[in-house]
């Protein structure tokens, strides 16, 4: 091949590419603008590091604080915590094929968020006993510092009460990102989720201005932490985790089982039924087809009729020769549900072939020509 056809072959896939192929690396591409858009802020952020420097004078503790005051020690343990989420988000981005997820990046983000969690949770507790034992939080005081006798906070200055709500609203935000990929129903449980963090922070928000209105400090509703973490809050996220999971994965698992029925199986292995020219192919989820295996008449054109059933989510149907997808024999246009579309598919020989969607290529299955 000579440099100049060499050249026209490569700027041929910028000017007309096939964008089918190209959207694999979307997440990809927005991974990097972020990391840019994170590098860029960092380069301002260090070249006016002057005009950015606190104006906060430093705090100095020498004696107690004012009645009533409590200002949370510093922790790390913010920053640890979207790291593993990041993970977990990326682990159902970047998956093997045939593999809902990354099983690899899902463990290391989970155990990330684990640690973050059990750390914030005991850097919590330690802090809550200091305070109730009339400690503060561990800020040494410079050794030349004058004392200062405590005052009572300035009017208008607030401090709201511990809540634990903030813990809640991420689960829910999980599961709606979550059901973006896997299912419509996970995004309802995280609407449902999300609604109860929102109004049990109204809630207690509500509860804590009345406190402050009526001239008392801003406190939780006890003082003992057990009472006032909802135990009741986190059974109904553990169901309605449960539920709308277990309905999610429920074609997956039964895809596990004996196909029923007296029918023998052929001597390919898929069970006997008979050979269509009008096969259907239907999905509800990004977990697998409706129709794991299809039998079609061999020699002649199809007609596939594929339903996408799940609402603003993208699939298709591609057929190859085998599950290695050595030679692609036909791939159908990606449609986006809920909507019908049909494939004219050219004759097959008779054999056993492969086919999946080329959007979310855990979802497959066989196809028997005979």
């Amino acid at each position: 091949m000579d440099p100049w056809t060499a050249f026209l072959n490569l700027t041929a896939q910028f000017v007309t590419p096939v964008w089918n192929d190209l959207i694999q690396y979307l997440p990809l591409l927005m991974i990097g603008a972020v990391g840019l858009v994170v590098l860029s802020v960092m380069r301002s952020w260090t070249s006016n590091a002057a005009l950015n420097r606190s104006r906060v004078p430093q705090r100095i503790m020498a004696g107690p604080a004012p009645a009533g005051v409590h200002l949370p020690g510093p922790s790390l343990w913010p920053f640890v915590l979207p790291i593993g989420g990041m993970f977990v988000l990326i682990s159902l981005v970047l998956h093997p094929e045939g593999m809902p997820i990354n099983p690899v990046l899902l463990g290391i983000g989970l155990l990330i968020a684990v640690v973050g969690v059990l750390g914030w949770y005991r850097d919590a507790g330690r802090e809550w006993h200091r305070a109730e034992l009339g400690g503060h939080a561990e800020l040494a005081a410079p050794p030349a510092a004058p004392l200062i006798a405590p005052r009572e906070a300035p009017p208008g200055v607030h401090l709201p009460g511990p809540s634990p709500w903030p813990f809640f609203a991420p689960i829910a935000l999980f599961f709606i990102f979550a059901g973006l990929v896997f299912g419509p129903l996970l995004l309802i449980g995280g609407l449902v989720m999300g609604f109860v963090a929102a109004l049990g922070w109204y809630l207690d928000a509500g509860h804590e201005f009345r406190q402050v209105d009526a001239g008392h400090l801003p406190e939780p509703r006890t003082r003992d932490p057990r009472k006032a973490f909802p135990i009741s809050i986190v059974k109904l996220y553990a169901a309605i985790a449960s539920v709308v999971i277990l309905i999610t994965i429920a074609p997956w698992l039964f895809s596990f089982l004996p196909a029923g029925g007296t029918a023998a199986p052929s001597a390919g292995g898929v069970a006997a039924a008979s050979p269509t020219t009008s096969p259907l192919i239907s999905t509800v989820s990004a977990v697998s087809f409706e129709q794991k295996e299809v039998v079609v008449v061999a020699g002649q054109p199809l007609t596939l009729t594929f339903n996408n059933k799940q609402a603003g989510v993208p699939h298709n149907v591609e057929i190859f020769d085998s599950s290695a997808k050595t030679t692609s024999l036909f791939k159908g246009d990606i449609i986006t549900g809920p909507a019908q579309v049909t494939y004219n598919v050219p004759a097959l020989p008779a054999g056993t072939y492969y086919f999946q969607c080329d959007v979310h290529p855990n979802m497959n299955g066989t196809l028997t020509a005979k």
